[in-house]
């Protein structure tokens, strides 16, 4: 009887610690979405929203549920340094106030860093929506005009994201950690977005689109 309770409260202990990691990781992503967004509109973060996300991501460097409860990576404990040290520079920056440009490009490290972390988490949440899905096919290894261009389209999606909550999810793959998941989707040059319907059928996809933005928010348009 005592064996069966002591099992029933671990079981019960490792559901709460893989809920707390999962929420972690979307707090996460919302604040780099805020600051994303805000370079996007070409404007500086919120201190408030800097401030949030160096305590998310120092909360993140010391979670040790993470790697068991939601990764697979083996390369999880760089990877993650990766991403804490990425954020570290942007920081340093960030106090400075240097140009827009160089303190968007630094970010634009700490975005990809997470999307190198944790792309395939959401990819897999985003299997289990109801709603409508977007997969965006960024990469973190490339020439900076695609860095640009990949960087700009996960952001106008983002924002897109904002105005249209309960039209779809979405989430970002980086084709240079998950060349598999480029061959499955048939991905060549990035980025490309493409558009699902609640039951995983593809509607359309955009490769390179120059105007993304809008081609999208015309599509969202007729959905409501």
């Amino acid at each position: 009887m005592l064996l069966k309770l002591l099992t029933t409260i671990l079981i019960f202990t490792s559901l709460i610690k893989t809920e707390s990691s999962a929420d972690l990781i979307k707090e996460t992503r919302e604040k780099i979405v805020q600051v994303n967004i805000s370079f996007l509109k070409n404007d500086y973060p919120d201190n408030s929203t800097v401030a949030e996300l160096d305590k998310l991501l120092n909360t993140l460097k010391q979670e040790k549920n993470l790697s068991k409860a939601i990764l697979t990576n083996k390369d999880y404990e760089n990877e993650k340094d990766r991403l804490i040290n990425s954020y570290k520079t942007f920081e340093k920056f960030f106090n400075d106030k240097p140009g827009m440009d160089t303190l968007k490009k630094a970010f634009r490290v700490v975005n990809n860093e997470f999307n190198t972390l944790f792309g395939k988490y959401f990819l897999d949440e985003l299997k289990n929506s109801s709603k409508k899905k977007i997969i965006i096919f960024s990469t973190s290894m490339s020439c900076e005009c695609t860095f640009e261009m990949c960087y700009k389209q996960e952001t106008e999606i983002q924002k897109l994201q904002k105005e249209n909550p309960d039209l779809f999810d979405y989430a970002v793959v980086d084709s240079y950690s998950n060349y598999d998941l480029q061959n499955e989707y048939e991905v060549g040059f990035v980025p490309v977005v493409i558009l699902f319907d609640s039951k995983d059928k593809e509607i359309k996809r955009f490769v390179r689109s120059e105007n993304l933005y809008s081609e999208l928010k015309s599509i969202f348009i007729n959905w409501r």
